[in-house]
């Protein structure tokens, strides 16, 4: 009778349980005890950093693994690689690597005084941590490069699952560079602080962006004064999840730093909707070119929040099939705060594109009835233009609002000393249906097509103020009930010599509107004198629909003939007085006026070279005239009687 096996055996092998646990960890790197390291030599055993566990490659030394082993795997919190040599992995593995949920893991690769440091895979990440509710930092004063010799996507820092706190530092001298693939994909709410290199390359037309958020929100980027961010396609990128997610960007990129995407924009956030906001401070360059594609400066689908004191540019722009659009921003709508150089410029030989300084509309329509067009703004939209901005588009408009009518409203700002200016035979600043304002107190140049404004169908309103403003080009007011306003403040001037088509009313409110030419502004406009002058010295002609009194006002009439069609409301107690060079009427009204009792209180404030004034009707107008003084009257009769009296003499000859 056989004795009953131990329970303590195994049945097939017959060895004790715990020999036969010690032989599969002995056999199975998988099960590698977790430990701290320190290399100061040359290793080419792969290492694995348990919690609270530091693993340290000394200046000089180098951790190489081959295969599809991970150089250093991270499986508990609290760990620390510390890296002053060289770690590479010349296999498919990663470099570094964190699995699940590592929370206070650091990489330091490098220091200070170290910038030597290098972390180099040959087909795969250099550094990935996977788990979504890990936190990490990385400290770079090295280089971490990813050959990524298949360009399957492997990048230089993947933190994109970590919905933790993730922090990434590529300090002064330090270098992120992936091949192939992007740079740095940080994680949801990614703090990216860079003053060294960030670049992707690629020669195949690869997805090559310098920064790629992927749909992760919350990201924010610093580009310090030495900080590059040079991608082969897109500078700094990510997108909306889906509609119904809010999502944000900010970048902060300082004077002296590049954000550049060398074939797509300098950024560019695809979305869906005002759901999503990106925030830009630039004091440096953003710029991008398009080779095979849209090159945007700055291309966001939603809503933006700009201020500009450097650089946003595109070189370039190339459609298959159509014009392309080189745009300095695009943008679905949001505020843009500007004092440096917004552009939109075109390669030479390029006859296919233009260039636009901004455009504001929503997202292309790529089919149905409407596809071809642009939808429309998804927010209301502000431009400030101050002192030293310049915003201009090489071949087309400096500013563009295009796509359908949305219902919000768009005000821009051109303060004194700022400029837009167009190109080509687009006007300088065009709009569409949706309401807006434009305010200029700088130069709105539209000399190379001639036509500075070209408002849409919305109602719109176009304010001229202070002493430096300047006009070149037609201002047209498109559809709907416009406005021109001339406020340029006691003692200030605005000189105009162009056309003025399209607007309801033309308001005088103070200083002077000089036009010169003949009718300037088109007879269909009226004209509202609610203080100032309007000088029309050197005007031939003028017409407007009607005149309308609201204040004090002058009109310096020169030998100009001036023609309203109808008279509107005359403000009690305001003067108008007219300053007249010629002889006889010095304006007119459409119609008969006796017994109109508007018209005669105007009379009654009205006088014409500080005389009273005078009217009859000559069957078709209402001819306004001054009163003679006394001694002209004298003079009249005087000459009267001499022409009598010589008229009886010749008689008496006879």
């Amino acid at each position: 009778m056989s004795l009953p096996r131990s329970p303590f055996l195994c049945r097939r092998t017959g060895l004790p349980f715990n020999a036969l646990v010690l032989a599969v960890a002995l056999a199975s790197p998988a099960l590698a005890h977790a430990a701290a390291f320190t290399i100061t030599g040359t290793s080419t055993t792969a290492q694995n950093l348990g919690k609270g566990d530091t693993g340290t490659v000394a200046a000089g030394a180098a951790l190489t693994v081959g295969g599809s082993a991970v150089a250093v795997a991270v499986t508990g919190d609290k760990a620390t690689v510390n890296n002053l040599g060289t770690i590479a992995q010349t296999g498919s593995g990663r470099a570094i690597r964190a699995s699940g949920a590592v929370t206070e893991f650091v990489i330091n690769n490098g220091s200070i005084t170290n910038a030597a440091a290098l972390v180099r895979t040959a087909d795969a990440d250099v550094i990935q941590v996977n788990g979504a509710a890990s936190s990490v930092i990385l400290n770079n004063y090295g280089s971490m490069v990813s050959l990524n010799g298949s360009a399957g996507g492997a990048q230089a820092v993947d933190f994109n699952a970590v919905t933790g706190a993730n922090t990434i530092n590529n300090f002064a001298g330090g270098l992120l560079l992936a091949s192939e693939a992007d740079a740095v994909r940080p994680g949801e709410g990614g703090v990216l602080f860079n003053a060294g290199t960030i670049r992707s390359v690629t020669t195949v037309g690869a997805s090559s962006d310098g920064i790629d958020g992927q749909d992760r929100s919350g990201i924010r980027v610093t580009n310090a004064a030495t900080g590059l961010v040079d991608a082969g396609r897109h500078g700094i990128t990510f997108e909306q999840k889906n509609a119904n997610t809010a999502s944000t960007l900010d970048l902060a990129n300082l004077a002296g730093g590049i954000v550049r995407g060398n074939d797509g924009s300098g950024i560019n956030v695809d979305g869906f909707n005002g759901r999503q906001l990106v925030t830009i401070v630039n004091g440096g360059l953003i710029s991008g070119n398009g080779v095979s594609g849209d090159g945007d400066g700055v291309d966001v689908d939603g809503l933006v929040h700009i201020t500009n004191s450097g650089v946003i540019r595109s070189l370039n722009a190339v459609e298959a099939g159509g014009l392309a659009f080189s745009e300095g921003i695009s943008a679905g709508g949001g505020t843009i705060f500007n004092t440096g150089t917004i552009e939109g410029l075109v390669a030479p030989g390029n006859g296919g594109a233009v260039g636009r300084g901004i455009t504001l509309a929503g997202n292309d329509i790529t089919n149905g009835p409407l596809a071809g067009t642009r939808e429309g703004l998804y927010g209301n939209a502000a431009i400030v233009n101050a002192a030293g901005g310049m915003i201009r588009g090489q071949g087309d408009s400096a500013i563009a609002v295009t796509g359908a009518a949305s219902g919000y409203t768009v005000i821009i700002d051109n303060r004194a000393g700022g400029t837009f200016r167009g190109g080509g035979t687009a006007a300088a600043i065009r709009t569409n249906g949706d309401n807006a304002t434009i305010t200029n107190a700088g130069t709105i140049d539209g000399g190379s097509s001639g036509r500075a404004i070209a408002f849409g169908a919305g109602n719109d309103t176009l304010v001229i103020s202070g002493g430096n403003a300047i006009v070149v080009g037609s201002v047209d007011g498109g559809g709907g009930t416009d406005t021109l306003v001339v406020d340029t403040g006691a003692g200030n001037a605005f000189g105009y010599a162009g056309a003025i088509t399209g607007f309801t009313t033309v308001e005088l409110r103070s200083g002077t509107l000089a036009l010169e030419g003949a009718d300037v502004v088109a007879a269909g406009s009226a004209l509202l004198l609610g203080g100032g002058t309007l000088d029309l010295a050197g005007a031939a002609s003028q017409a407007f629909a009607s005149l309308a009194l609201a204040d004090s006002s002058a009109i310096v009439l020169g030998d100009t003939v001036l023609t309203f069609q109808g008279l509107g409301a005359v403000a009690a107690g305001e003067t108008l007085a007219l300053t007249h060079d010629g002889a006889g009427y010095t304006l007119r009204f459409l119609g008969d006026y006796a017994g109109n009792a508007a018209f005669a209180q105007l009379m009654g404030a009205t006088t014409i070279d500080s005389l009273a004034v005078t009217y009859s009707f000559d069957g078709t107008y209402t001819n306004v005239s001054a009163v003679p003084e006394p001694a002209s009257v004298a003079m009249l009769f005087a000459g009267l009687g001499i022409l009598a009296v010589a008229g009886r003499r010749k008689k008496a000859a006879a």
